[in-house]
């Protein structure tokens, strides 16, 4: 009886010791909240809606700029057909200016011309020529008093030597008038480039015909201001026959004149304003 007793005592005590050392049970898993997983299902769906709202924003951007981009298109080609029609229109307006020079110059020679015809056609006495006066014995006239000779006519008053004005006398540190220089001939003729400090420049200028009556209204000047690197001119003067005036044009800037004429003299004057 007792080894029997000692392992039943000895069984009894391994089966305690295993059972005091076996790891306790895992704890059951409980099902995920109904309330959590709603929660994550409405997470998602709001932030698929605001996926969708950016995309449909950024395609309305696209297409907002496209349209943008498409009308800045049709704006810059009505721009570049206003600046061909504005440089066309530059160029028949100087060709038509041309055009006008030339028929007055041509008028002008005309002129010139029918004058010389009718001078020519006048008859003029021979010199040494002598001529027969009656007497009033043979004639049978009444005595009449000789005629008397015309007085000479009185002497012409010389031309002037210049017909431009005075060179303006600016007060220093006063905003005036200065004179930049003169230009005189009887010819075609270009002046130098010249600077323009102030906004504002003039030109004084007078156009003369030839002494002769027969030369009366047939010259012709014509003035154009260029400014530098530019082929559209400012006109000036444009002017048959004798006359005087004067035109103020815009500035700063660099310029030159170029002067046509013809049948007579002229001269001219640049003033600026500073």
């Amino acid at each position: 009886m007792r080894p029997a007793l000692f392992f039943a005592l000895l069984f009894m005590g391994r089966l305690s010791f295993a059972q005091t050392n076996a790891p306790p049970p895992a704890p059951a898993t409980k099902p995920a909240s109904p309330t959590k997983m709603s929660r994550s299902q409405m997470t998602a769906v709001e932030l698929q809606k605001m996926v969708d709202q950016l995309t449909k924003s950024n395609a309305d951007l696209v297409k907002s700029n496209a349209d943008m981009l498409e009308l800045l298109k049709k704006q810059q080609a009505v721009l570049e057909d206003m600046q061909f029609d504005h440089r066309l229109e530059s160029r028949q307006i100087e060709s038509l200016e041309e055009r006008l020079e030339n028929t007055l110059l041509e008028n002008a020679q005309l002129q010139k011309k029918i004058a010389t015809l009718e001078a020519n056609g006048v008859p003029r006495p021979q010199a040494g020529a002598v001529t027969e006066t009656p007497s009033p014995a043979t004639s049978g006239a009444p005595n009449t008093p000789p005629v008397q000779p015309a007085p000479a006519e009185a002497a012409e008053t010389p031309p002037p030597s210049t017909y431009l004005p005075p060179a303006p006398e600016g007060a220093p540190g006063i905003p005036s008038w200065h004179r930049l220089f003169t230009l005189k001939g009887d010819d075609n003729k270009q002046s130098d480039l010249f600077r323009i400090q102030g906004r504002t420049w003039r030109v004084f200028w007078h156009n003369q015909d030839k002494p002769e009556k027969v030369y009366q209204n047939t010259s012709a000047l014509f003035i154009n201001a260029f400014p530098k690197d530019d082929t559209i001119p400012e006109k000036v003067c444009s002017k048959l026959g004798t006359g005087s005036d004067s035109i103020e044009l815009e500035g700063p800037g660099n310029y030159y004149l170029k002067v046509e004429a013809s049948g007579g003299s002229w001269e001219l004057a640049v003033e600026d304003f500073y």
